[in-house]
């Protein structure tokens, strides 16, 4: 990411870091409410915005469990979902505030 914006004059990760945490604003309400059904639909097409969206700001680990949130629902296995929901959302949480101390 710095690489694009090597002097930050462009305010390229400030950027994108608002854009992201407009959406969670929205997605996470929403993921909060389909966990406790679980509507497993619901989960996966949350998930893979996420996966594509912290890939998207190189939060490469976090786009993993999120892709494999989104392969678990696609199988339409509920087992262990809570705890991975859990782990991933305290990272998404994790890189939004060092997103925060960025800008």
């Amino acid at each position: 990411m710095r690489a694009l914006d090597p002097d930050g004059s462009q305010g390229l990760l400030r950027r994108l870091g608002e854009a992201w945490a407009r959406s969670l604003e929205r997605l996470l309400p929403e993921l909060d409410q389909a966990a406790t059904g679980p509507d497993l639909e619901a989960i996966r097409r949350i998930a893979h915005t996420l996966k594509s969206s912290t890939a998207n700001l190189a939060a490469l680990h976090l786009s993993a469990q999120w892709q494999t949130i989104e392969q678990q629902c696609k199988e339409g296995r509920a087992e262990g979902l809570a705890d991975q929901l859990a782990q991933a959302c305290a990272g998404t949480l994790r890189v939004r505030e060092a997103l925060r101390a960025v800008e």
